[in-house]
């Protein structure tokens, strides 16, 4: 082979990635099926009508696009699984009872990166219950969430919500035009409300107050209900505080945010939206409430590199042993099932001194030799 070189973004995932990531993957699902999950593997291709059904702006979503050479219409590579999970709710299980509750595992595939996160595809993890209350079953999630992060003994982590709707209850109560609005998302997007002044000093000085928001909602919520906003945002703000104040007398353990100028990249959320950052500010969970169908759905997911990175205890990777080529297979199977052991075998006959030197060679803890184990030194 002339060149191994792959498109930017993309990379061959070698033994202790994949198997790292496996691990995660194995309690992953057992962990959502005995809390009520059920398993769906949605295409990783789908028509755009059907795959993102979900979204305002089909043009700017961060997919690949390609032509089907059966019927030459335009297909999209999955982005974002939480679309066809919702897609497979409100069709092929819309008799189901409700609450219906899904997970899901699989390859997604992004057209850009960025400077925090290079790689353009990614294994997603993720959970959602279609078909809640108004209070939108937030607690269930945020408990699902911190039990994985437990397992995975991540014990810093903080949970940072913020209110999609916001920013378009401002601009309808200001009468954005688009490129008013374009401005209004990139100053909340990067912090920076100076440009505002040039739309409305009445616009900027509510973002001013918005952006003292930003904070420990513990340190903030008496500073919130002092705010004087048109009632319309004002109501909005006050849902939105009451449901997160619940969620914190509930888990008062944990660090949790609030950040009213979160701009929602996804594009589909109601209500609310979190995101779950490690004590390094890595991106571990995302998620949120949304509607399909007028049905009231709450979900989260996360890329399991990002987990993988920042996890202690997937680390440890089972121990290895090398054995004779002629082991027998009851003595092979009582190490890897008593011993806990990785079994490798060797290829040919080899006699003590050279099994001990290819475990070396091998990079293996320990050899098996005339009925005894022995570690490699």
């Amino acid at each position: 082979m002339k060149s191994q070189l792959l498109p930017e973004g993309f990379r061959d995932k070698l033994p202790d990635l994949a198997e790292m990531e496996q691990k995660i993957n194995t309690f992953y699902l057992e962990l959502m099926r005995v809390n009520g999950y059920m398993l769906v593997k949605p295409p990783l291709v789908e028509f755009e009508n059907s795959l993102f059904f979900l979204k305002n702006d089909n043009e700017n979503i961060d997919s690949f696009r390609i032509m089907d050479p059966l019927t030459q219409k335009i297909m999209g590579i999955r982005s974002d699984i939480t679309m066809q999970v919702a897609r497979i709710a409100c069709g092929s299980l819309s008799k189901k009872v409700r609450p219906i509750r899904l997970c899901y595992t699989g390859e997604i595939l992004k057209v850009k990166n960025n400077n925090i996160n290079l790689s353009r595809q990614f294994t997603q993890i993720g959970g959602e219950i279609i078909g809640v209350e108004e209070n939108y079953s937030l607690n269930e999630i945020v408990n699902l969430i911190i039990e994985i992060l437990k397992k995975l003994k991540i014990k810093k982590f903080i949970i940072s919500f913020s209110i999609p709707d916001l920013i378009y209850i401002i601009s309808k109560y200001f009468k954005l035009n688009k490129s008013d609005f374009e401005i209004l998302t990139n100053c909340y997007r990067n912090k920076n409300i100076n440009e505002l002044r040039n739309i409305s000093m009445e616009l900027f000085k509510i973002s001013e107050s918005l952006l003292k928001c930003i904070g420990r909602i513990e340190e903030k919520i008496d500073f919130v209900k002092k705010l004087d906003f048109p009632n319309k945002i004002k109501n909005q703000i006050e849902i939105f505080m009451n449901e997160i104040m619940n969620i914190k007398n509930e888990f008062s353990d944990y660090e949790i945010t609030i950040d009213p100028l979160e701009i929602d990249e996804s594009n589909y959320h109601k209500g609310f939206c979190f995101k779950v950052y490690s004590e390094e500010l890595k991106e571990l969970f995302t998620g949120g409430g949304y509607r399909v169908n007028n049905e009231i759905c709450v979900g989260f997911s996360s890329f399991l590199e990002n987990l993988i990175t920042e996890s202690i205890i997937i680390k440890n990777l089972n121990k290895k042993i090398l054995v004779p080529i002629n082991i027998q297979n009851d003595i092979k199977k009582k190490i890897q099932n008593k011993d806990r052991l990785i079994v490798l075998r060797a290829t040919k006959i080899l006699d003590k001194a050279q099994i001990k030197s290819e475990a070396k060679r091998q990079k293996c803890d320990y050899y098996y030799f005339n009925d005894k184990i022995f570690e490699v030194k």
